[in-house]
């Protein structure tokens, strides 16, 4: 291997059917999911909630699902953790990350 230090650690994900509101996990990763994705799809409601939070990587849609950009990192998250945890979109609630 030419360069053993930029080895990154996979993570396998799972999307539930309901969300889990456990930090427990979350704080394990560094928000590893937060960073893997280009995009997440949102309701109109989560667009709305995410502009009030100041939120400036939205993207609105007439045909199909709004958008939260979260390449090279969601804007939403400092330090490895998410700044609106309690405010976070369904999608995020439901996925959780394993090694």
């Amino acid at each position: 291997m030419l360069f053993p230090s930029l080895k990154k650690k996979k993570y396998h994900g799972l999307l539930l059917d309901a969300p889990l509101d456990s930090d427990d996990k979350c704080q394990q990763c560094g928000g590893a999911c937060c960073s893997s994705f280009t995009a997440i799809d949102i309701s109109w409601e989560e667009y709305q909630r995410l502009e009030n939070l100041g939120a400036k990587r939205l993207q609105l849609s007439l045909f199909g699902s709004h958008k939260l950009d979260i390449d090279s990192g969601c804007e939403f998250l400092i330090e490895g953790r998410c700044c609106i945890y309690e405010a976070r979109p369904d999608i995020c609630r439901r996925f959780i990350c394993s090694e």
